[in-house]
């Protein structure tokens, strides 16, 4: 489970450099009646061994008569035409569980040698109720639940007050980075991080950003940022986002999507000025009610990041009346062909300068350990900070200095070291004996 440490953050403009992402067609690759009828929505996308594999939630049925929401996955060889492989969902709610209400939000990572997958998962589809879940496969197929949720909402913390959700993930340096959605219990929308040794148990709470209002003005009724995913291109993190934004037809609506990036310092972030893709943008997505742009999650594949996502357009209002793509069959609705489902963009790195900017990071921070004995390093005069956690999270050691600093840790077990401060940040992992 969790361990509440708590980081301060900051954030601010760059206009340096961020990826501008060209749509790859102005349609989805995968539209709501591909494969059967489906709500096709949440992507998170692999590749292994030059095959390109997605994940995604479906909720079969109509739009007033849904089946629970299940997971399923697709292949590629080119990621933007896609095959159901299996023909049936490789996790689906189990009754009598704490997900027996559905799971959604899939992502998924190899990480220490197996596949991990976090999901959003609940009882009944009551935002209140929302947790996330963690599940383990050898070959991404057969997935095995942890007997409860990874992550729940801290009463103690008031950015995460009330709902945790929708998780995204990547692996640096043998560490796994879990970004989160974060709502507190006054509303405030934003994105949290923890970090992993083992996929299983968290620590290092930290919030990593919210929503830029000198672009997005709450005057305009955005609200905060959503359903996070990133992605390390060299030594930077990339993280992708939705824009929560409420306007006079509905009080939530996923508009846009924006991107963030950290040199290696998960408490500095800076923001694009401007959105990477909004929901007007496409045909598809493009409406003033009931239409969304949301989900990105993105790939570095060789020279190019490579970005999925899912939207829709299900119903405009006019001047004179409301124009709804749908159709109906029987006693339920369908979307109409072209109005669900899931699109992808991307970004081709023509200069290696654009893919290695740690530069802008000065990482003058050396860590030697040996047994149960370390000493720190640094080539600077400022305060550093030290934590030391063991791989369930526990935090064994903390301290401040300057320069040079001993430290003894009576522990025997893997151990993380991280080391911070106002210019550089170091974190590594290493075996403790007693």
């Amino acid at each position: 489970m969790m361990s509440s440490v708590l980081h301060l953050y900051s954030q601010s403009v760059d206009t340096a450099f961020f990826p501008k992402f060209v749509s790859y067609s102005d349609e989805p690759i995968i539209d709501w009646n591909d494969f059967g009828v489906g709500s096709w929505a949440d992507p998170t996308v692999l590749k292994v061994n030059n095959e390109y594999i997605m994940y995604t939630s479906a909720m079969h049925g109509g739009i007033s008569t849904p089946e629970p929401i299940s997971i399923y996955r697709f292949t590629s060889l080119d990621g933007y035409s896609w095959e159901m492989n299996p023909s049936t969902p490789v996790f689906e709610p189990v009754e009598g569980t704490f997900y027996e209400g559905g799971l959604e939000t899939p992502n998924v990572v190899f990480f220490n040698g197996v596949y991990h997958m976090y999901n959003t998962v609940y009882l009944e589809n009551i935002p209140s109720l929302f947790e996330i879940s963690h599940a383990t496969s050898p070959d991404g197929i057969n997935w095995t639940m942890d007997n409860g949720p990874v992550l729940v909402p801290d009463p103690a913390v008031n950015w995460m007050s009330e709902i945790v959700a929708e998780p995204g993930t990547l692996v640096k340096n043998d560490t796994l980075y879990l970004f989160f959605t974060a709502i507190s219990n006054t509303g405030n929308v934003s994105i949290g991080l923890v970090r992993s040794l083992d996929g299983n148990s968290f620590f290092d709470t930290t919030q990593v950003v919210t929503i830029p209002n000198d672009i997005y003005p709450i005057s305009e009724g955005y609200l905060g940022l959503s359903t996070p995913d990133a992605v390390l291109v060299g030594d930077t993190i990339y993280l992708f986002t939705d824009l929560v934004q409420e306007d006079e037809y509905t009080d939530w609506d996923q508009v846009g999507l924006h991107q963030f990036k950290s040199y290696g310092d998960i408490n500095e972030w800076y923001y694009d000025a401007s959105a990477i893709h909004l929901a007007q943008d496409f045909t598809w997505t493009d409406g003033n009610f009931l239409s969304q742009l949301l989900g990105a999650t993105p790939l570095m594949d060789g020279n190019r990041l490579r970005l999925w996502y899912w939207g829709y357009d299900l119903a405009q209002i006019g001047l004179l009346d409301t124009i709804y793509h749908v159709n109906t069959i029987g006693l339920d609705s369908y979307p109409e062909v072209g109005h669900w489902g899931i699109g992808t963009s991307e970004y081709i790195f023509t200069s290696m300068a654009n893919m290695s900017e740690q530069s802008e990071v000065n990482t003058e921070i050396k860590i030697e350990y040996t047994k149960n004995k370390g000493v720190i390093t640094t080539n600077n005069s400022q305060v550093s900070l030290i934590n030391i956690y063991s791989i369930s999270g526990q935090l064994l050691y903390q301290n401040t200095f300057k320069a040079t600093h001993n430290f003894t840790i009576d522990y025997e077990g893997i151990i993380l070291i991280h080391v911070i401060n106002d210019n550089s940040v170091l974190t590594k992992k290493y075996i403790s004996h007693k």
